[in-house]
């Protein structure tokens, strides 16, 4: 048994996907399983489900790995049985550990690459246009204690923007204040009117770790009483959008590009649209896609290969000159468990052979699938 234990298995994964980006509405990281626990082994799935579980039984691991999540609302009562309460009691009774990256992993820049590039396309740009709620944390601080303070707020979870770490600006100003007659400044006397030069330092951060973040800066700050201050605010996801805008190698046409996808992943596609339409630009997304149909017609693309999209959205795209090709909701997601390996095996102390991947099936099937 390795001294890892499931905490750690959780911020890898966590660290790799963050949490942040995640929908309010959604389930990530260990929703089920004692963190201190010691790692036995570790079982990747696309889904939670029984049969996982008892392969990470078989396989002699305490913990399962998966992109989607046993539930996004919790079970009022944990029994035996099916559906997400009977998956999590199963779990907890023969000790499995759940944890999962969901609309974290769906965000990441990595993940949207996964189907062009399995299908043979030329990735252009993020699919997606939307922003995400975070805190701008700002502090005033001398500039000789401004790096120092970066660097702990960035490790408090500050400063990720996109694929980027550590990101901050800092202005110059002036402080003015006058001490108290208690007071220990930095840089004063008590009872004068003082000014220093200052930076001032500004980092966006997740609004569930805004209270870290300001006492990380606090913690780092030369003064008696720093100026720190957070506002909550609405950036640009930038890089962690959903979908992907592509071209594809040569003009084609949308039988051509479904017989080509039908080939790649051995299923068959249920497709919207007329099978003589010209295509030289597709809209890639995993999983559902039906939010992001609005977005593919705003950047002119004449194809959305998706997993899925619900019956009206398809016939309402189809009707505006978007043809649709669903391939299934886990077929494409199955690549997605391949980073979801990647990041566990992140884990310095955890032996590569106590890592089993779960060989992808579809749980459907259609007459003309082999």
């Amino acid at each position: 048994m390795s001294a890892v234990r499931v905490g750690d298995v959780e911020r890898a994964v966590a660290r790799r996907f963050p949490l942040e980006r995640a929908e309010d509405w959604d389930r990530c990281g260990l929703l089920a399983g004692d963190p201190d626990a010691l790692v036995t082994g570790v079982v990747l799935a696309l889904d939670p489900t029984m049969a996982a579980i008892e392969q990470a039984v078989a396989h002699g691991a305490n913990v399962l790995v998966t992109h989607h999540p046993a539930f996004l609302k919790a079970p009022q009562w944990l029994t035996p049985g099916r559906g997400s309460a009977g998956v999590v009691f199963s779990a907890l009774s023969q000790g499995v550990a759940l944890i999962n990256a969901h609309t974290n992993l769906d965000r990441d820049s990595e993940a949207q690459r996964l189907l062009p590039d399995l299908l043979g396309l030329t990735p252009l740009k993020p699919l997606e246009r939307s922003t995400m709620a975070m805190s701008l944390v700002t502090v005033f601080t001398p500039l000789v204690a401004a790096e120092k303070i970066v660097d702990a707020m960035s490790g408090a979870g500050a400063g990720r923007v996109g694929d980027y770490d550590h990101c901050s600006y800092a202005g110059s100003g002036t402080g003015r204040y006058i001490p108290g007659p208690k007071s220990d400044p930095w840089s004063g006397t008590s009872g004068i009117a003082a000014e220093a030069s200052e930076v001032r330092v500004e980092m966006v951060a997740p609004r569930s770790r805004v209270r870290g973040v300001i006492a990380a800066a606090v913690a780092a700050h030369p003064y008696e009483e720093p100026l720190v201050t957070a506002s909550d605010v609405v950036i640009s996801r930038n890089s962690a959008r959903l979908g992907m805008v592509c071209s594809t190698a040569n003009p084609t046409t949308l039988e051509a590009l479904v017989k080509h996808a039908a080939t790649v992943f051995g299923v068959t596609p249920r497709v919207w649209g007329d099978r003589n339409t010209p295509v030289s630009r597709v809209a890639t997304g995993t999983g559902s896609a039906g939010s992001l149909i609005g977005d593919a017609l705003s950047a002119g693309v004449q194809a959305l290969v998706a997993g899925e999209v619900r019956y009206h959205d398809a016939l309402d795209a189809a009707a505006a000159g978007l043809a649709v090709i669903e391939l299934g909701h886990d077929v494409t997601e199955w690549p997605l468990v391949d980073l979801l390996e990647a990041a566990v095996r992140t884990v310095a102390e955890l032996d590569p052979k106590d890592v089993h991947v779960l060989p992808a099936t579809a749980g459907w099937w259609t007459p003309e699938m082999k």
